[in-house]
């Protein structure tokens, strides 16, 4: 019998060049989002053959697509095999081919090049694809690693708590909000991963769930997170605490006074109510800041209802993120300065010193 994963935890918290350092920002670009399996996010951006969606993934351009016969997903390096173009520019699209804006080399939605104007017969172009990315899906989601090779997405998958229950892989967006935070990427997931905070910073959400209303702790190779409770008369997290909509329908007894709150390594937030489910998807940019996707997931019978209508989910999320970005970017100036001297964790820090202890281990620290 495997022996139970014992965590490291950091010690203290981080000191402030993690925070700040251009090149440790280069460093965790090779070590951590280079190497890892990335949340590029939800499946339904790529439903139908030829969607397509480009991604910033350490310091690369991927392109991730529906292939043509509608039924696999395929992932590339966005750059031409001839001179290095970026192939394409656009965020998001549908293609039947992909062609370069340069000199108009031209590859099907695998990757293969199948035009190249004037290269002659002696040109090999089984030899001039697209270089390939890996990428995977699960539930309801698509994972994508820039490594050659290194663990299966399946692995990942064995790894985390049972969300079944949840019906990841049927919800769909019922909306979804992009934001430029002013903060190291770790700043936001250490801020995600504890509560401490909530009673001061978010007094709308601790009127709905009490910071000390913490779980037990779930901690694996690929994730952290846990349970918090909901206050008394309060069946979700929205201004008044109580829903709008019907209960997703597999849920348990337990999931209807808690929330579920996991952090993925390293991207993913993922935050799963009785009736929605909210993610964050974390796209460092440089040091000092990062791109964040927030979605709203609802069951596709609610989303599809005449009357259907997410905004006390998403306004209340929306005021949550608002007010996270806010302290982030305080913290960011504050971690920067040279009277910054980290000193210890709070008790309810747990999974946010866990997260510390995960990140020093990936950057051999």
């Amino acid at each position: 019998m495997d022996s139970p994963m014992v965590p490291r935890k950091a010690p203290r918290p981080l000191d402030g060049d993690l925070y700040t350092d251009a090149t440790v920002f280069e460093q965790e670009m090779e070590r951590i989002f280079s190497r890892m399996w990335v949340c590029g996010g939800r499946l339904e951006e790529l439903d139908e053959p030829g969607r397509f969606v480009t991604r910033e993934i350490g310091g690369e351009s991927v392109i991730a697509v529906r292939t043509a016969a509608g039924d696999g997903l395929a992932a590339f390096f966005n750059v031409c095999r001839h001179r290095g173009s970026r192939v394409v520019d656009e965020c998001a699209g549908r293609a039947r081919v992909f062609q370069c804006p340069y000199h108009a080399w031209t590859y099907g939605l695998d990757g293969r090049l199948v035009g190249a104007p004037h290269m002659g017969n002696d040109f090999d172009a089984g030899r001039a694809g697209l270089v390939p990315v890996r990428i995977d899906a699960m539930d309801g989601f698509f994972f994508l690693s820039l490594a050659a090779d290194g663990p299966p997405l399946a692995e990942v998958a064995a790894d985390l708590p049972d969300m079944s229950r949840f019906t990841l892989d049927r919800l769909v967006r019922g909306d979804r909000h992009e934001y430029e935070a002013q903060a190291n990427w770790k700043i936001l997931c250490e801020n995600y991963n504890e509560c401490y905070h909530c009673a001061v910073v978010h007094p709308e959400l601790n009127r709905v769930s009490d910071y000390r209303n913490g779980g037990n702790l779930e901690v694996g190779r690929y994730y952290v997170g846990g349970p918090m409770t909901l206050n008394d008369g309060c069946n979700t997290m929205s201004a008044t605490g109580r829903s709008n909509r019907p209960d997703l329908p597999a849920i348990e007894v337990t999931d209807r006074t808690s929330v579920q709150y996991y952090h993925v390594y390293p991207n993913l937030l993922i935050s799963l109510h009785r009736d929605y489910v909210v993610t964050h998807t974390l796209w460092p940019i440089e040091a000092g800041r990062t791109r964040v996707v927030c979605e709203w997931l609802f069951d596709p019978e609610v989303a599809a209802a005449p009357d259907f209508d997410p905004s006390d989910a998403v306004d209340f999320w929306h005021l949550v993120n608002r007010q996270d970005w806010e302290v982030c970017a305080l913290t960011q100036l504050g971690v920067a300065s040279r009277g910054y001297r980290p000193t210890t964790y709070e008790g309810s820090e747990a999974c946010l010193q866990i997260f510390d202890g995960w990140y020093l281990d990936q950057m051999g620290l």
